[in-house]
């Protein structure tokens, strides 16, 4: 009987949970009766359509439409419409960077509707029309020559031993790859020399100059081997106390040269080397010198950056003076050119390429020569190009109008019995970059492009 009453409390605890879970399940089944329809009915649009037409989502919080987004305008001392630009005091320099109303930049009168754009031909017209740069190439020419005069290996090497041992050197130092890149050097050395009043070095390897074979160079410069002799000679170093050592300037490394912060003309250093300078960029950095004795010098060998119409030709007079071509070249510029130097010259970089648009513009611009240059009779026109293809379809089009002529360097061979030894057979990985050429027949057009008496047009694919 006691079992039964410790029990009997436990049947009444079932039954009442059995109640309260048929009260929820009536419950449940009376909330879902009084519930809309279905929402997974189908309906006409596609099962994502439907689900995305449920589905709302909040942008977040950190989100903003752009319809929304309210903006202040920038205040009206910042418009561009109201800016005020002083303008530049009297004692300025004109290569000084200014800033330039937009009204005043619009154009030529002033306003926005003028042109601030010229083409080609525009733009040379009015070069030739200035007809200042000649002037000042034949200025820089004369300064050139009074420079070798006095700074010139002729005399620098017979002064006394206590005026020699004060003297300052310019190195320029090339090797044999890229013609127009290992001459930049070179002629950089020659450029920077005039402009320190220091006398030029240009550097051999094993006893030999750069391109040696075709060039000539000037006697107006030393070598490496003869300033050690004769700083020995005249005891600069024991006497005078001036070791002959070489400061180094790396152009080709922008943390570490002073092309632009440096004074170089009080550098006391026997020998100085501006290295790196492939092209004629470097040496014209000085233009830009913070210090006014530096930024005078280089302008007066390169004319100001103000003055575009007066800028001279400077390399071509330091080249004039420095190099020539060897005896076999200048057979073979005389050669090619019968012995009577063209009136015009149309050198095209093509780099085996053929393109008929480039044609039409050279033989255009060969026209507009003529016309400038007021030719008579028929013009003598020479073609120098590194895909002798283009040359030969270049001759069809203008022998129309123009007494043309190229180098042949086959035929020049077969005439002097001229052999090509190992170093003048074109390299296969150059190929494309120099042309299919020896490397002395790039001398003979570079020498035949020098002697055009008018105009020399250049261009490249």
């Amino acid at each position: 009987m006691s079992r039964w009453r410790r029990g009997r409390p436990s049947l009444l605890l079932l039954r009442r949970a059995f109640l309260l879970a048929a009260v929820s399940a009536a419950a449940l089944f009376l909330l879902l009766s009084h519930q809309g329809p279905d929402p997974r009915k189908p309906s006409s649009s596609s099962p994502d359509s439907a689900f995305s037409e449920e589905l709302s989502v909040d942008p977040p919080p950190h989100f903003v439409f752009l319809e929304e987004l309210s903006v202040d305008p920038p205040p009206a001392s910042a418009l561009p419409e109201e800016l005020s630009v002083e303008p530049p005091p009297a004692s300025a320099s004109s290569d000084e960077l200014h800033v330039v109303p937009p009204d005043a930049a619009a154009g030529s009168e002033g306003g926005p509707g003028g042109s601030t754009c010229a083409t080609v031909e525009e733009m040379g017209e009015e070069a030739v029309g200035a007809g200042s740069t000649e002037a000042a190439s034949l200025r820089v020419r004369e300064l050139i020559r009074r420079h070798f005069l006095l700074h010139g290996a002729a005399r620098v090497r017979s002064l006394p031993a206590a005026e020699f041992c004060k003297q300052g050197f310019v190195l320029g130092k090339a090797s044999e790859a890229g013609f127009g890149n290992e001459m930049y050097k070179i002629l950089t050395a020659a450029a920077l020399s005039v402009m320190l009043n220091r006398s030029l070095v240009i550097g051999q390897t094993r006893g030999l100059y750069p391109f040696g074979h075709y060039i000539s160079y000037t006697d107006h410069s030393f070598t490496i081997g003869e300033i050690k002799h004769l700083w020995r000679k005249n005891r600069c170093a024991q006497t005078y106390g001036r070791d002959l050592n070489v400061r180094v300037d790396d152009f080709e490394n922008p943390s570490e040269t002073n092309v632009l912060c440096s004074d170089w003309s009080r550098w006391k250093d026997p020998i100085i080397w501006f290295d790196g300078t492939t092209n004629a960029v470097g040496i014209q950095f000085f233009l830009k010198n913070v210090h006014p004795e530096m930024k005078t010098a280089a302008s007066t060998i390169f004319g100001s950056l103000g003055m575009l119409h007066a800028r001279p030709n400077t390399f071509g007079e330091l080249m004039r003076v420095i190099i020539s071509p060897s005896q076999v070249v200048q057979k073979a510029v005389q050669w090619a050119s019968k012995s009577f130097s063209p009136d015009i010259v149309l050198h095209m970089r093509m780099m085996a390429n053929r393109p008929v648009r480039a044609r039409t513009a050279a033989v255009g611009c060969i026209q507009k020569a003529i016309q400038i240059s007021g030719l008579k009779g028929t013009p003598r026109v020479a073609l120098i190009s590194d895909t002798p293809s283009f040359v030969k379809e270049m001759k069809q089009e203008i022998s129309e109008f123009a007494e043309v002529t190229y180098f042949d360097y086959k035929s020049f061979a077969k005439s002097f019995d001229l052999e090509m030894n190992g170093k003048d057979k074109p390299l296969d990985f150059r190929s494309r970059d120099w042309g299919t050429a020896p490397r002395w027949a790039a001398f003979v057009d570079f020498f035949l492009a020098s002697s055009a008496r008018h105009t020399v047009i250049t261009g490249a694919h």
